[in-house]
């Protein structure tokens, strides 16, 4: 890593928030899924499904898919190395009612007390969560591992009343996901083998403020996708967006809040010291909460809209400053760079320092060839640096001399209510 200030003592630590210009950069969500590689493309998440591409399947017909439905799950688990194992028994007081979805997946419905039960194991999220339960391929940022295939689900709920609405959309502006609310019951043996019953969210915290999760998803209900070759339909859920706590456009159930970003801006994690042992057989109880209250016209999700369409407008704006800024230093005008950057990266470090450090790191990579915006993220504070107003940006850019490169500009809304550079760097 080549710091720009070198010798600064309170740059120490950071990465690429950026309180200097670091040329060097951290791994990406992108770098990060490679790792773990998913059963399909990443989504772009920009897609905004219509209202006529959302599915509308039948429990006793589900519609034809590349992959029987019921396999896909085994499937993934299998090529996780994680081969499903018998999880014993549902954990609810009367199993002799409960309705069998599939022949050889543990979901079940229960009509009389409006629920779809599932069967899942704990697992040891490694990274910020992306689900709260899917498949074994996804256990590393998640809570817990299902070999059931969500357009299953999807099914079940249709069948005992709940509504789909709609997955989130973030063009022109962010629109949280909305559809019928779910509670989410999680149930586990302790290790006296007495039974123990917990909300979901009660698994999750705010990775800023260590706070327990405090919504209940909604049930947004992904939506199709038909291969334009094959003329076949993929629901989008079925490659694991089964209960999101990330928005996802392809999510069957998803949180009716902003929660988006890159890996490092992600807003969960896993509750650790609440879980039981990873590998703990789990019951899972989706349970709609069935009114005629619409929940779109509540004031808190109102309020929440307000908050996301100024979110988005600040978004909007950094990014544009960010583009003009990186426009400056890909014609080598380094000088104008440190001028137009925030006061504080003024402070941290001179104008010589900074032409220098560019000189040395920037310029030996050439010409931008292009530079494809990959994710932004508005956020209220970042390590090592004052609570304000930040927009972390990422860029795929491909320069003369690196065909393959990621940029991070974090920016910050400056003291003369401008948005401005606070930190740059690269990999």
């Amino acid at each position: 890593m080549s710091t720009v200030a070198r010798g600064q003592s309170v740059l120490a630590g950071v990465w690429g928030l950026a309180i200097a210009i670091v040329l060097c950069g951290c791994p990406s969500a992108e770098t990060k899924h490679d790792q773990k590689k998913p059963l399909r493309k990443q989504t772009d998440s920009t897609t905004d499904p219509t209202a006529e591409s959302r599915p509308k399947p039948d429990i006793e017909k589900p519609p034809k898919t590349p992959a029987e439905p019921e396999t896909l799950v085994t499937e993934a688990a299998v090529a996780a190395g994680e081969k499903p194992r018998d999880l014993g028994p549902p954990l609810v007081d009367n199993p002799d009612q409960l309705i069998p979805l599939s022949r050889d997946q543990p979901v079940w419905i229960d009509t009389k007390n409006k629920q779809v039960v599932l069967l899942g194991e704990v697992c040891e999220a490694g990274y910020p969560l992306e689900f709260f339960a899917s498949n074994a391929m996804k256990a590393y940022e998640s809570v817990v591992t299902v070999n059931v295939t969500p357009f299953i689900v999807h099914a079940g709920l249709l069948k005992i009343g709940a509504k789909p609405g709609h997955p989130v959309r973030f063009q022109p502006r962010f629109v949280p996901p909305t559809g019928t609310e779910i509670a989410i019951e999680v149930r586990w043996k302790d290790s006296e083998g007495k039974v123990q019953s917990v909300p979901a969210q009660h698994w999750i915290r705010n990775i800023k403020t260590k706070k327990e999760l405090d919504v209940n998803w909604v049930f947004a209900g992904s939506y199709f996708r038909t291969n334009e070759e094959t003329g076949e339909e993929y629901y989008q859920a079925d490659y694991g967006a089964l209960i999101c706590v990330l928005n996802l456009p392809d999510a069957m159930l998803d949180l009716p809040i902003e929660s988006f970003g890159a890996i490092e801006a992600r807003s969960f994690e896993a509750f650790k010291e609440r879980l039981p042992p990873a590998g703990t057989p789990t019951t899972l109880l989706l349970k709609p909460i069935l009114d005629d209250k619409p929940t779109a016209e509540t004031p808190a999700r109102r309020a929440a809209v307000r908050r996301s369409e100024k979110i988005v407008e600040a978004e909007r704006r950094a990014l544009e400053a960010a583009e003009d800024w990186l426009e400056l230093v890909d014609r080598q005008q380094y000088s104008r760079g440190w001028e137009t950057a925030s006061e504080r990266l003024n402070i941290i470090i001179t104008r010589r320092d900074f032409i220098k450090s560019l000189g040395e790191t920037r310029k030996p990579l050439g010409k931008v060839k292009s530079r494809r915006l990959s994710s932004r993220k508005y956020t209220r504070s970042i390590p090592d640096a004052p609570d304000g107003q930040y927009v972390v940006i990422q860029y795929t850019t491909s320069f003369e001399n690196k065909p393959s490169a990621v940029e991070m500009v974090t920016m910050m809304l400056n003291g003369d209510n401008r948005w401005r550079v606070l930190g740059y760097h690269f990999k």
